[in-house]
Parts: structure tokens; C-alpha cells; sequence
């Protein structure tokens, strides 16, 4: 969703109506938006096995300001993505992940999309029906997958849904009177917070807002017509789908209105329509057979800081989702860059590593468009090496990372206000660094580049021992088959050197040779038992070294000047 727990209710209705710059619920803009006359037919699916999303760079587009291309009104939308995939395909991201683009209420400066009020039709700002399947194709063509954004939790009360007096009393919470020992589903808040009157009685809304309302999960309809949302987009051509606020879904009384079994119930059955696709059990269409070899996946936005409590939200590992949206590990990379200390960060890889299910995937990121933390270039001051670092931690992680719009050029964007987060895609910096061998956006393609190359990048991990300790360094190993790959970083603001050891405990030839991928190879060329020594690297310096297997390419970089 897109508010943080710890908001008072008036912040969060004051953020959903835009915040600063606030233009109300029906901004006029200058340019005229036709009527949607286009149809988007099932059929336009990418052949895709399951597990696909392992691999998986996912960039996350917010729509509205990212690339305008269709009514030249300064709000990004589909034709201006579409135009833009050149410059996602040579960064190296292969998935990317729309923020809502179905037709909602509020469309002011911080249109945010998810207040729905029709999940079959797209945002008139953003282009066409026929504009999002071409976006597919082309997105298709190129060998890249694209996610959208699903809301199922709540919709706008302009939703017909809520205005129609056929669904308005069952397809949504109501009680004839305010009921007493409510309060917001994350804790605190009262009553009046999440009962809100409207035409004789008080109907439920978890972000406390009377702009927007929770559906009615016990109601079967309710239920088949979320289903047949998902199974409408994932037949046109999307290969799956980020769930939004899944933690709220269902609730059962006062102070029982997050992670409620019958959550997992209605979870649970998103999963299985979505592993129809790979299975092969949905009907054909006119255009073609959809589920022949398009394995779809979902990701959780299970927001809480504490990483045991997203656990639950894999299920066992094969009937939940395939991903969940890891929460700690923003603060967990800043926190590990600001104070100095590794631990922070390898304690939760290693915590989800020994406590999720087998099977699970986290989806880590720095920083998206919620008031979670600021953008890394804000959160580090601008410090190129610390920003590449806290990049480097997130593409080299042992989850499937997530790359939100901006960050690889280095946009701002101070938390507290979400619109900060969401401003237009600065275009300039991406002409000025591309040509830029040491600038942020040539560090991110080769993190990701090298995460492509090496199946270990994208496999197994362990936390290795340094002479200099936590506080001055992170080495960790990662893993695949044969290969090995090792990550170190200097976390002081002078050089020094690091020893690594351990590492023939974890399948590294002893005195084997070592090559770089990433960084100066100033500690020699192999091993010295079970160690290696890491010389003279740079004030936040990082360097990636591949130390066991057959399939080294060729070093990408060198340390950053």
C-alpha cells in the first residue's frame, strides 16, 4: 500500500489526497483523455518455466513519473514505458513491476492508483487498452516479463461496487452502529479511525480514509470476482502480479485484523489459480492455449519490520506466494553503511535463510515509493561509493532484487512525504552517465550484468569471517553447483585490507585462483590456504571475486576511483 504503520490517520488522509500540492479528488488537466473504445484480447503470454523469478532483475516503475509518450501532459504512461524499453533492456533488468494502472478515483499531483474504481479498465492518464497490449508485446518480444499491481484488499468508494446497492452492503464491511474496540489493524488508533459513516452506517477501512473501503472477503462473490480480476490480466498477457497490502485481507474483530488464518485461506487460492498456468489446466481461449508454458508468479507486500512475521506469508514454501517483499532489509543495508556494521545485514539473510520455508524467495530493495526510507542518494548524502555499495547489497543479494526507478542515477527523495518519492524520472542523468564508465548507472549495469553471468550470484549464501570484524567489513560467499563467487566490502570511510577465511569449508579449492569480476585484484592471483587477502580496498569500496568453477568471463570494472 502506500502509507507507513506508523502514521496518525489524518497524515494518512492527507497523504492519500496528495499531500503538498494537493489538486483534490477530480484535478482537471489540460489535455483531454478519450474514451477507452480498445479491447485487449487473452492470448499474448511469454513462455516462461516455473521458477522464473529467480533470475529475475525487477525494476519498479511508478507510471505516472516515469515517461510521458502519449498526450504530452507531463504524466508518465504506458506508451512513454514502451519507449523507454531500449534503456531497460541495456541496464540488464528483465521484469518489470508496474504500480497500479487500472482506472482509480484520485488523480491529483500524487495519483497513487490504488484506490480502484474498475479493475477491467486502464487509467485514462496513463493510455488505452490497446496501448498496455502493446506495451506487453513489445516487453514480450525482448525476452522481459512485466508484473502489475493488484489491489485486492480495497477499493475507492467511487467504485461502483460500493455505490451500487446490489454489492454496496455485501460486497463490503458495515455495522448499523460504531462499533467500540477497534483500532488501526497495525496497532493503535480507535474506532472512528476505521469505522466510517456513510448513508446511515459505518463501513470498514483499514488505511483509515473515507476515500477507500475493504471488501467483504467472507463473501463468495466477492472472492470469485477477485479471481476473475486476476485471471482477466494474467490471460492478457501479464506475467504475474505484486499484492498489495495482503496482511489486511480478511478481519475478524478488534485487534484481529492483520494475518488472520482466513487470510492465508484466500491466499492460498490466488496461488493455485496461478499455478493453473504452468500446469495446464485452464481452458484455451480463442487466441491460443494461455497456459501452455507461462508460469506466473505473485509478490507479497507483507509490511511489517519484523522479518518472522513475513514467514508466514510463503506458506510451506510451495501454496503461498513465490515472493515476499523484504521490509527489514532497507534499514538492514542503511543501518550496515550509516553505524558500521555488517551484522545487520548478514543477520537477516541468515535468519530468513534458517527460518522461511524451503522454497522461498525474498524480494529485496533500498527503497521504493513508500514512506519507508529515502532514496539511497538522500539517505547517503549523495557519497557515490556508498550509494554503489548500498546498490551492491541489494542486486548481489541472496533474494531477487528489486531496482526502483531513479535509483540507479541517483534521484533524491527524502521520506516523510511519499510524493518526494515519486517524482519524474531525471532522463538528464541517465544521458549524462551513460557514457560515464564510473558513474552510478555503469555501476548498477555491471552489478547486474555480473549477477547474469554467475549462477552463483543467484544462488546460496554464507556469511564469512574477516580479520577487521563486523563493524569494518562484510564478506559473504555465494554459490552455485560448482562456482563460487565472493563478496566483500570495506565499510570505513579509509582504506584497508581485509582477510577473508573459511572459505574451503564452503567448497573453495585451497590455494585456488582467484579472478575479479568486480574491483582491482591487488591481493594476488590465488588463495593462501583457506584464506585470501583483500589489499588495499577503497573508503566503501566493494569487490567481487570469482573463486571456484569454469565459467569466469572477464573482469567488468575496477575499483571506483
Amino acid at each position: 500500500m502506500t502509507f507507513r504503520p506508523i502514521l496518525t490517520a489524518a497524515l494518512l488522509a492527507y497523504l492519500l489526497m496528495g499531500g503538498l500540492g494537493c489538486q483534490g479528488p477530480h484535478a482537471s488537466t489540460s489535455s483531454p483523455y478519450p474514451v477507452d473504445a480498445t479491447t485487449i484480447a487473452p492470448g499474448q503470454q511469454l513462455e516462461s518455466a516455473p521458477g522464473w523469478y529467480g533470475d529475475a532483475v525487477i525494476y519498479q516503475i511508478w507510471v505516472k513519473a516515469f515517461a510521458d509518450g502519449a498526450y504530452a501532459d507531463g504524466i508518465g504512461d504506458l506508451p512513454g514505458i514502451q519507449g523507454k524499453l531500449d534503456y531497460l533492456q541495456t541496464l540488464g533488468v528483465n521484469t518489470l513491476w508496474l504500480s497500479p494502472i487500472f482506472e482509480c478515483d484520485y488523480k491529483g499531483d500524487n495519483m497513487h492508483g490504488y484506490d480502484t474504481t474498475d479493475y477491467y479498465a486502464v487509467n485514462n492518464r496513463f493510455g488505452t487498452r490497446a496501448d498496455l497490449k502493446n506495451l506487453i508485446d513489445a516487453v514480450h518480444a525482448r525476452g522481459m516479463r512485466i508484473l502489475f499491481d493488484f489491489v485486492p484488499n480495497h477499493t475507492s468508494t467511487k467504485n461502483p461496487w460500493f455505490t451500487n446497492s446490489a454489492t454496496r452492503t455485501s460486497w463490503y464491511l458495515w455495522k448499523t452502529s460504531q462499533p467500540a474496540g477497534w483500532g488501526l489493524p497495525w496497532g493503535g488508533g480507535t474506532a472512528a479511525d476505521v469505522w466510517r459513516y456513510d448513508g446511515g452506517s459505518y463501513y470498514y477501512t483499514s488505511f483509515a480514509t473515507d476515500t477507500l473501503a475493504d471488501l467483504n472477503f467472507s463473501n463468495p462473490a466477492v472472492q470469485a470476482e477477485m479471481r476473475k480480476v486476476q485471471t482477466y490480466w494474467l490471460d492478457r498477457g501479464f506475467d504475474g502480479m505484486r499484492v498489495d497490502a495482503v496482511r489486511y485481507l480478511c478481519e475478524t474483530g478488534p485487534g484481529q485484523q492483520a494475518d488472520q488464518p482466513d487470510t492465508h485461506t484466500q491466499l492460498q487460492a490466488f496461488r493455485r489459480l496461478l499455478d493453473e498456468y504452468s500446469t495446464g489446466d485452464l481452458h484455451p481461449h480463442p487466441g491460443g492455449d494461455v497456459s501452455r508454458h507461462s508460469a506466473k508468479a505473485m509478490i507479497a507486500e507483507a509490511w511489517t519490520n519484523d522479518a518472522a512475521g513475513v514467514a508466514p506469508y510463503y506458506g510451506n514454501g510451495t501454496n503461498e506466494f513465490h515472493l515476499c517483499l523484504d521490509f527489514s532489509a532497507p534499514w538492514a543495508i542503511a543501518n550496515m553503511i550509516s553505524q558500521g556494521d555488517a551484522t545487520k545485514l548478514t543477520s537477516l539473510w541468515e535468519f530468513e535463510q534458517q527460518t522461511y520455508p524451503a522454497g522461498y524467495r525474498s524480494a529485496t530493495f533500498d527503497s521504493n515509493h513508500d514512506n519507508l526510507i529515502s532514496r539511497p542518494a538522500t539517505q547517503y548524502g549523495g557519497s557515490k561509493p556508498k550509494i554503489i555499495l548500498a546498490e551492491a547489497m541489494t542486486l548481489l543479494s541472496p533474494g531477487t532484487p528489486i531496482l526502483y526507478y531513479g535509483n540507479e542515477v541517483g534521484m533524491t527523495g527524502q521520506s516523510g512525504t511519499d510524493l518526494n518519492l515519486r517524482q519524474p524520472m531525471d532522463w538528464g542523468a541517465v544521458a549524462t552517465q551513460t557514457s560515464q564508465p564510473d558513474s552510478l548507472l555503469s555501476w548498477c549495469r555491471y552489478l547486474i550484468q555480473a549477477r547474469k553471468a554467475y549462477p552463483a550470484l543467484r544462488g546460496g549464501y554464507a556469511t564469512l569471517p574477516t580479520d577487521v570484524g563486523a563493524t569494518k567489513g562484510i564478506a559473504y560467499l555465494r554459490d552455485a553447483g560448482t562456482e563460487r563467487v565472493l563478496v566483500v566490502a570495506n565499510l570505513g570511510a579509509t582504506a584497508q585490507t581485509i582477510i577473508v577465511s573459511g572459505l574451503t569449508a564452503h567448497g573453495v579449492p585451497a590455494n585456488g585462483p582467484v579472478q575479479a569480476i568486480l574491483g582491482d585484484l591487488k591481493g594476488g592471483t590465488a588463495l593462501t590456504g583457506d584464506s585470501y587477502t583483500v589489499t588495499s580496498l577503497p573508503p566503501y569500496g566493494l569487490r567481487v571475486l570469482y573463486l571456484a568453477g569454469a565459467n569466469f568471463q572477464s573482469t567488468l570494472h575496477g575499483d571506483l576511483p
